[in-house]
């Protein structure tokens, strides 16, 4: 996001339902409605909801603190939850510039995330890196025209299978059997293999998307992330147990293309107890070459 005197609102946030509030040099806010339309398969809203506002608030308060015609991308973003995020109603969230080298080209910035009573839900830290590439779609994105909002799909009363184990749900959700949930539908993945601890999914970059670059944003890898990362966690439970992500680290290391084909997120469990899973996910593309790796803890109750 570039450095601008008169703020421009990004389609993609728009799409979210995301408002833009105070903007000034190094800091930005914004306000997410949430809502069905962003919740799981079991109902719930997760960070994967809120995934392009956690990448667009502290990634916009550095663009906002570089000098006009610079370019920055997030190379790293973490987010830490406080609390379970809220199944509707707005989520705030503020961002600040900590740190810029501009010699480096290096920044760190920091945010938080608060609900509808103001109770704190997450805090975020990322670093940001200045690109010489050129903003090719910095007109589509910040120019004005809305995208369309997606049908959310529909959902699978969680009582449906409450009596099922993690694995079997995971699994009737690779199956077509239980539905993928409003998130996973918006983002189109697709699970294609399932075993304890381990899940295996796909989704194709789609137009709506792209950021300033012309690349995938990085908040819809984040979203991806965490939903695949979160059934990789469900399949450890027995059931009536469930789970809940507790925060995640997600480096940048090659931005998607719009065209580039399938994307395959793969998401592993690396060490579970009777609380707390960690679970590691990478993202590559057609020719292997990766494109995100996540970390992510879970706990398990």
């Amino acid at each position: 996001m570039t450095s601008t005197d008169t703020p421009r609102v990004d389609r993609l946030m728009a799409m979210m339902g995301a408002r833009q509030g105070a903007v000034e040099p190094g800091r930005i806010e914004f306000t997410q409605e949430v809502g069905s339309r962003f919740h799981d398969h079991r109902g719930r809203t997760v960070l994967g909801s809120i995934g392009v506002l956690v990448d667009s608030v502290p990634g916009g308060a550095a663009g906002r603190a570089v000098p006009r015609g610079t370019q920055t991308v997030l190379s790293q973003i973490t987010a830490t939850l406080a609390a379970p995020l809220p199944d509707t109603g707005d989520v705030l969230a503020r961002g600040h510039v900590v740190h810029l080298d501009l010699d480096t080209g290096i920044g760190l910035s920091a945010g938080e995330l608060t609900g509808p009573d103001g109770q704190a839900l997450a805090v975020l830290t990322s670093r940001s890196v200045a690109v010489t590439r050129d903003a090719t779609h910095a007109d589509t994105v910040f120019g004005g025209e809305a995208l369309p909002v997606p049908e959310a799909e529909p959902g699978t009363d969680p009582a449906e299978f409450a009596e099922l184990t993690g694995l079997d749900i995971v699994s009737a959700i690779a199956a077509g059997k239980v539905a993928r949930g409003p998130l996973a539908g918006l983002f189109g993945v697709e699970v294609t293999e399932v075993e304890r601890g381990r899940v295996v999914a796909e989704f194709v970059p789609q137009s709506w998307m792209a950021n300033y670059l012309g690349t995938v944003q990085g908040g819809n890898l984040i979203s991806v992330s965490d939903v695949t990362a979160g059934l990789a966690s469900q399949t450890l439970t027995a059931a009536g147990q469930d789970y809940r992500v507790l925060d995640l680290r997600i480096d940048f290391v090659r931005s998607p293309a719009l065209d580039g084909g399938p994307v395959r997120v793969r998401s592993e469990v690396v060490r579970a107890g009777r609380r707390l899973a960690l679970i590691d996910t990478e993202l590559v593309d057609t020719s292997g070459i990766l494109l995100a790796r996540a970390q992510t803890s879970v706990q398990l109750f």
